[in-house]
């Protein structure tokens, strides 16, 4: 699944959110990537609620920070 995060200005910020989802059940692959997206491999049966972790998690990494699935 793909999601589209907005307003990490922080590479600190941005690592922990990446490692903190690649840490979750379920998800095989995670990657942040500076343009914002992020991309996650992850087993069907756990995707929605790695879904919300995202949605949840990426506030909290920084300020304004805003993520929006996309795929």
């Amino acid at each position: 699944m793909t999601f589209f995060v907005s307003g990490l200005t922080c590479q600190e910020c941005a690592d922990k959110l990446e490692a903190h989802i690649q840490r979750q059940p379920g998800v095989n692959a995670a990657a942040l990537m500076v343009t914002g997206k992020f991309v996650i491999d992850c087993d069907e049966e756990h995707a929605d609620a790695i879904a919300n972790e995202v949605l949840v998690s990426a506030p909290k990494a920084q300020g304004d920070v805003k993520a929006k699935r996309i795929t």
